[in-house]
């Protein structure tokens, strides 16, 4: 028979996770929050209201139903960091809409020049 010792099984186990960013858009200087809304703007989320904020530590996006204002009706909320990249905030944009299928939506979004306001 092979000693085995129960206890060990019992005691409390102690993980220490660190946390790493990798930030690749650091290094890029525009205006986050106007491109943000420029992409907004482009790809025009149907039937959703969407609140722009500049978050602190990383990109948040959250989406749900807006019961209040009938059926198709949509909230979104993206908290927009100062060291997002432009294809980070894109690709959040684009989910939000719920249009992650469309092969070219980022590329648009990108290559968007109009004017920074």
């Amino acid at each position: 028979m092979a000693d085995t010792d129960d206890s060990k099984i019992d005691r409390p186990a102690h993980v220490r996770f660190v946390r790493r960013e990798i930030v690749d858009g650091a290094a890029q200087h525009f205006d986050r929050m106007d491109f943000a809304m420029r992409a907004l703007r482009l790809v025009r989320p149907a039937g959703m209201t969407v609140a722009v904020f500049e978050a602190r530590s990383a990109l948040y996006s959250e989406t749900g139903r807006d019961l209040r204002r009938g059926p198709g009706a949509s909230w979104g909320i993206l908290g927009v960091p100062p060291h997002a990249s432009r294809e980070d905030i894109a690709i959040a944009v684009v989910r939000m809409a719920g249009r992650s299928d469309d092969p070219y939506v980022l590329d648009v979004i990108l290559a968007d020049d109009s004017p920074k306001v």
